[in-house]
């Protein structure tokens, strides 16, 4: 079956960009559409991943108007986000002859995702995975008309026109889908969601098998998680590491695998060692420091965009809606990995004083 994956970036490009895009080609049996306002970037960007040049996010918004007789203006990137359930539609002409199309974002390196989304997930599903940075949705009237339903606290332009991003995908979506339902699998025992709250590496959502010790790798292909284990070394594979809302500092030219740790990011030229877990304290504070501000301003501008510009109403309207959701949906999601996935890479690594 083809997947496509869609996402709009406007603006500077982020610092793994060449990365990300080396991780995308590694998965030909998969393909993505980027849009946005680069002209330098050429049309073909790799076999499987095409760009589509518009000249702001003004010109995306009059696409959309055009194509479901709305009336919105983007105003913000981050917005975007609430628009992403919208893409099966907004898209449907790139889209033609896939099977499924989705979503995802660029502060994550891919791994092998045919791993995951093999020919028997997608066949027995419609809606899998439910996170902004990766979902897939079967491409028929069900799935490209999901989004319909997903604005039933107020109307689907006020939402969209509102600058404040609203999680619709996150929190609204996955509920929708399983109330209408579609065969939804929600696994986030596949995916590394790294808590942006923390300097050392967690993954969000796994209630267990999370290590105070853990870094990532991409080699050949494939996205391995190594982690100290009472004095051992081991490692396990994720479909992808997502790192949201971190700076990705690339450390050296990287042209093959590379190793994705706290400190930042570097070539892989020899076996991960103890070495590689060790944090800097220097750069902990820096990062708490950044994180301190960013949430301050994250604070800030949801107090802005609800409370300054009157949508005070329809934001406690919109978190009763998403309470009696939560409380009247089963949750499906799977948040604890399989046993004996893991292998030992070192019996003797030793421990971190």
């Amino acid at each position: 079956m083809k997947v496509a994956f869609i996402i709009p970036y406007f603006g500077k490009l982020p610092s793994n960009f060449d990365l990300w895009l080396k991780t995308c080609k590694a998965n030909p049996e998969f393909n993505w559409l980027i849009v946005g306002d680069n002209k330098e970037l050429p049309t073909d960007l790799a076999d499987n991943v095409t760009y589509q040049y518009f000249k702001d996010m003004d010109a995306l918004s009059q696409l959309i108007n055009e194509k479901l007789g709305l009336n919105i203006r983007i105003t913000r990137p981050y917005k975007l986000c609430d628009y992403k359930g919208l893409y099966g539609a907004i898209f449907s002409e790139y889209l033609v002859d896939y099977d499924f199309w989705g979503y995802c974002d660029m502060d994550m390196f891919f791994g092998k995702i045919s791993n995951y989304l093999t020919p028997e997930v997608l066949d027995s599903y419609d809606v899998i995975q439910r996170w902004g940075h990766l979902t897939a949705i079967r491409n028929n009237e069900a799935g490209v008309k999901l989004y319909e339903k997903c604005f039933a606290y107020s109307d689907i332009e006020t939402v969209l026109n509102w600058p404040m991003c609203q999680g619709t995908v996150e929190r609204i979506m996955p509920y929708v889908a399983l109330n209408e339902g579609l065969r939804c699998y929600y696994n986030q025992a596949w995916i590394a969601d790294l808590n942006f709250e923390k300097f050392e590496f967690e993954v969000v959502g796994l209630k267990t098998d999370n290590y105070a010790s853990q870094v990532f790798t991409w080699e050949n292909g494939v996205t391995y998680r190594y982690f100290l284990n009472e004095g051992r070394i081991l490692r396990d594979e994720f479909m992808y590491v997502h790192l949201q809302k971190r700076a990705i500092d690339i450390l050296d030219n990287v042209t093959g695998d590379f190793v994705i740790t706290p400190n930042g990011l570097y070539s892989k030229t020899k076996e991960i060692s103890l070495a590689d877990f060790v944090t800097d304290s220097q750069l902990k504070v820096r990062f708490d420091k950044r994180f301190k501000k960013m949430w301050n301003r994250i604070i800030m501008k949801r107090f802005r965009d609800t409370f300054f510009k009157g949508k005070l109403f329809i934001y406690l309207t919109y978190k009763r809606y998403i309470s009696k959701l939560w409380a009247s949906t089963p949750d499906i999601t799977i948040t604890k990995r399989e046993q004996g996935t893991w292998e030992v890479v070192s019996q003797e690594a030793g421990l971190i004083s």
